[in-house]
Protein backbone atom coordinates (compact mmCIF):
# COMPACT_ATOMS: atom_id res chain seq x y z
CA UNK A 1 0.00 0.00 0.00
CA UNK A 2 1.43 3.09 -1.04
CA UNK A 3 1.69 5.63 2.45
CA UNK A 4 0.26 8.41 -0.55
CA UNK A 5 -2.76 6.82 -0.12
CA UNK A 6 -3.16 6.32 3.51
CA UNK A 7 -2.16 10.34 4.36
CA UNK A 8 -4.96 10.68 1.79
CA UNK A 9 -7.71 8.62 3.44
CA UNK A 10 -7.15 10.92 7.18
CA UNK A 11 -7.13 14.40 4.99
CA UNK A 12 -10.42 13.40 3.18
CA UNK A 13 -11.88 12.08 7.21
CA UNK A 14 -10.67 15.65 8.36
CA UNK A 15 -12.10 17.32 6.02
CA UNK A 16 -15.21 15.47 5.70
CA UNK A 17 -16.32 14.69 9.25
CA UNK A 18 -17.12 16.65 11.83
CA UNK A 19 -17.08 13.80 14.84
CA UNK A 20 -13.89 12.03 14.06
CA UNK A 21 -9.84 13.18 13.71
CA UNK A 22 -7.90 11.05 11.95
CA UNK A 23 -4.04 11.18 12.73
CA UNK A 24 -0.90 8.75 11.31
CA UNK A 25 2.27 8.71 13.50
CA UNK A 26 5.21 9.02 11.84
CA UNK A 27 6.98 5.45 14.23
CA UNK A 28 5.46 2.61 12.81
CA UNK A 29 3.42 0.11 14.79
CA UNK A 30 5.40 -2.79 15.92
CA UNK A 31 2.88 -6.32 16.34
CA UNK A 32 3.25 -9.79 16.69
CA UNK A 33 1.46 -12.25 13.42
CA UNK A 34 1.64 -15.76 13.98
CA UNK A 35 3.32 -17.62 10.56
CA UNK A 36 3.23 -21.65 10.68
CA UNK A 37 4.32 -22.51 14.15
CA UNK A 38 5.96 -19.29 14.55
CA UNK A 39 5.54 -15.82 15.97
CA UNK A 40 7.26 -13.38 14.05
CA UNK A 41 7.50 -9.47 14.59
CA UNK A 42 5.62 -7.05 12.16
CA UNK A 43 5.50 -3.26 11.62
CA UNK A 44 3.42 -1.14 9.78
CA UNK A 45 1.63 2.45 10.01
CA UNK A 46 -1.12 2.82 11.81
CA UNK A 47 -4.31 4.83 10.99
CA UNK A 48 -5.65 6.74 14.16
CA UNK A 49 -9.16 7.74 14.33
CA UNK A 50 -10.59 9.31 17.37
CA UNK A 51 -14.06 11.02 18.36
CA UNK A 52 -13.57 14.77 18.73
CA UNK A 53 -15.20 16.53 21.29
CA UNK A 54 -16.49 14.20 23.38
CA UNK A 55 -15.59 13.21 27.59
CA UNK A 56 -13.88 10.31 27.57
CA UNK A 57 -15.82 7.58 29.34
CA UNK A 58 -13.87 3.87 30.53
CA UNK A 59 -16.72 1.61 28.95
CA UNK A 60 -17.29 3.30 25.51
CA UNK A 61 -14.63 3.96 22.67
CA UNK A 62 -12.86 6.87 21.71
CA UNK A 63 -9.70 5.46 19.75
CA UNK A 64 -9.35 3.33 17.20
CA UNK A 65 -6.24 2.30 15.68
CA UNK A 66 -6.41 0.68 11.91
CA UNK A 67 -3.19 -1.01 10.66
CA UNK A 68 -2.52 -0.55 7.13
CA UNK A 69 -1.97 -3.93 5.87
CA UNK A 70 -5.82 -4.48 7.44
CA UNK A 71 -6.50 -2.17 5.38
CA UNK A 72 -4.64 -3.12 2.34
CA UNK A 73 -6.36 -6.71 2.46
CA UNK A 74 -9.63 -4.98 2.43
CA UNK A 75 -8.40 -2.94 -0.91
CA UNK A 76 -7.28 -6.16 -2.26
CA UNK A 77 -10.57 -8.13 -2.01
CA UNK A 78 -12.60 -5.32 -3.06
CA UNK A 79 -10.43 -4.17 -6.20
CA UNK A 80 -10.73 -7.99 -7.32
CA UNK A 81 -14.24 -7.72 -7.84
CA UNK A 82 -14.42 -3.77 -8.95
CA UNK A 83 -12.41 -2.80 -11.26
CA UNK A 84 -12.97 1.41 -10.90
CA UNK A 85 -12.33 0.80 -7.60
CA UNK A 86 -9.19 -0.56 -7.95
CA UNK A 87 -8.17 2.12 -10.40
CA UNK A 88 -9.30 5.00 -8.50
CA UNK A 89 -7.05 3.15 -5.24
CA UNK A 90 -3.77 3.43 -7.74
CA UNK A 91 -4.11 7.08 -8.95
CA UNK A 92 -4.67 7.98 -5.32
CA UNK A 93 -8.10 9.17 -5.56
CA UNK A 94 -10.75 7.67 -3.50
CA UNK A 95 -14.45 8.33 -2.95
CA UNK A 96 -15.99 9.00 -0.05
CA UNK A 97 -17.65 5.96 0.09
CA UNK A 98 -14.94 4.10 -0.35
CA UNK A 99 -13.34 5.47 2.49
CA UNK A 100 -15.86 4.76 4.43
CA UNK A 101 -16.56 1.47 3.28
CA UNK A 102 -12.68 0.22 3.76
CA UNK A 103 -12.68 1.67 7.56
CA UNK A 104 -15.86 0.35 8.30
CA UNK A 105 -14.81 -3.11 6.80
CA UNK A 106 -10.98 -2.63 8.45
CA UNK A 107 -12.63 -1.80 11.86
CA UNK A 108 -14.56 -5.04 11.48
CA UNK A 109 -17.82 -2.78 11.25
CA UNK A 110 -17.16 -1.07 14.67
CA UNK A 111 -16.47 2.19 12.92
CA UNK A 112 -19.21 4.11 10.76
CA UNK A 113 -17.69 7.27 10.03
CA UNK A 114 -20.71 8.70 8.07
CA UNK A 115 -19.20 10.81 5.14
CA UNK A 116 -21.47 10.17 2.57
CA UNK A 117 -25.62 10.87 3.16
CA UNK A 118 -27.37 7.89 2.19
CA UNK A 119 -31.36 7.67 0.99
CA UNK A 120 -31.36 5.36 4.06
CA UNK A 121 -30.13 8.09 6.83
CA UNK A 122 -32.75 10.59 5.01
CA UNK A 123 -35.25 8.37 5.38
CA UNK A 124 -34.13 7.68 9.73
CA UNK A 125 -33.95 11.69 9.83
CA UNK A 126 -37.86 12.22 8.42
CA UNK A 127 -39.50 9.43 10.42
Amino acid sequence: MKTELLYRIADIINSNSTKYHAVIPRVKRQYITQQGNRLVKSTCLVLNIMLVNRPKHYVSRNKWNIYENDIDKIIKKIGRRDKEFAQRIDNCEPTLFDIEMIIRRASFQALKLKLVVTSYDIYLENN
